[in-house]
């Protein structure tokens, strides 16, 4: 069966570990000093928090599974649900970006990316998706169900989209020719 297979970027994981780790190390010599450079209870909030990214990061860097799959057959998203989302239910797709900006308009800290599939309302698929993610995607103004793209290797997500829309309107056997065309 044809795929085109989405990972994680190792890039996002490296930066992760390289940025948790200065709190880390600073946090760990105020501890061990005895150097009261800041209070223990901070130093041991900061050694616990930003410690956390260190395996977070080691994990998504070493994640071999896809996280994004697409098929003949539907789209699969390990986050979103346990299934392939088939492509019979998809009436729609749209890709969504949400700016987190600083006070005052200030610069862009970090950008979201979302594709959001418009389901049928009858689709099996939104019963076996991830409660809580749908509820979130409502929250945020999304229809149906939300893909995050953040953190996957960087692609053209604009030709995604379209690619989405054009499996999702046509038949069996002109997915295939799809998939095999395609560049994303």
């Amino acid at each position: 069966m044809l795929e085109l297979k989405f990972y994680k970027s190792p890039w996002k994981a490296t930066k992760l570990i390289l940025l948790s780790l200065p709190f880390v190390l600073f946090s760990l010599y105020d501890i061990v000093s005895h150097n009261q450079t800041m209070p223990s209870a901070l130093s041991w909030f900061c050694l616990c928090f930003f410690g956390l990214g260190i395996p977070l990061g080691l994990f998504n860097l070493f994640d071999k599974h896809p996280e994004l799959i697409i098929s003949e057959d539907g789209i699969f998203d390990r986050l979103t649900t346990k299934q392939f989302i088939n492509w019979d239910f998809i009436k729609d797709s749209y890709l969504k970006e949400i700016d987190t900006t600083g006070r005052f308009g200030g610069p862009v800290y970090s950008k979201q990316i979302f594709i959001c599939l418009v389901l049928d309302p009858n689709a099996p698929i939104i019963l076996n998706a991830n409660k809580t993610l749908v509820k979130l995607s409502e929250s945020l103004g999304f229809q149906g169900i939300s893909i995050g793209l953040s953190q996957l290797q960087k692609k053209d997500w604009h030709k995604l989209v379209d690619f989405t829309k054009a499996m999702a309107n046509a038949n069996a056997s002109e997915r295939k020719n799809l998939l095999l065309t395609t560049e994303i």
